[in-house]
């Protein structure tokens, strides 16, 4: 464990606001990473940080760096945010099932479908184009829209 690890371990009282302190900003951009919308993340910050209040002391800090253990904690708090994504149907009947995002939001049902199941999903267009009983290159040339629409919006 990191001398500065130990140090801010050493004060418990302090401890939870110091590794807020420490590593919220880290946290912050590895959620960010994840999710691609901002306040989606923040959201996902104050969350893994109630669960590490609520763990604080059942959690052995000396078993690794602390960023680790924060990245474990924030993964377990992603979960439900990868189940929408891998849930993610056409059509979306059920709205509240979508991701609150920009970027998904300029897209066509199709297009969140493919996007959604390949890159949160991690599935390949020849799978889903499977399971959705399209042809592959359909697939492709929808995933290719919607970065289209991502590029699009991010350039502006």
């Amino acid at each position: 464990m990191a001398k500065q690890d130990q140090e801010i371990l050493n004060t418990k009282p302090l401890s939870i606001r110091s590794i807020y302190d420490a590593y919220a900003g880290m946290l912050l951009g590895y959620i960010f990473e994840v999710v691609k919308d901002h306040k989606i993340a923040e959201h996902y910050l104050v969350k893994t940080f109630c669960r590490i209040a609520e763990k604080f002391n059942e959690t052995d800090w000396g078993e690794t760096n602390i960023s680790c253990q924060l990245r474990r904690f924030a993964k377990n708090e992603l979960v439900d945010f990868y189940k929408l994504a891998e849930d993610y149907e056409i059509p979306a009947h059920n709205r509240s099932a979508t991701l609150q995002n920009v970027y998904l939001n300029q897209m066509t049902d199709e297009q969140k479908l493919v996007f959604c199941n390949i890159y949160y999903g991690r599935i390949t267009t020849a799978q889903l184009a499977a399971e959705i009983k399209k042809p592959e290159a359909e697939v492709k040339q929808l995933l290719k829209e919607a970065f289209a629409v991502i590029r699009r919006l991010h350039e502006r």
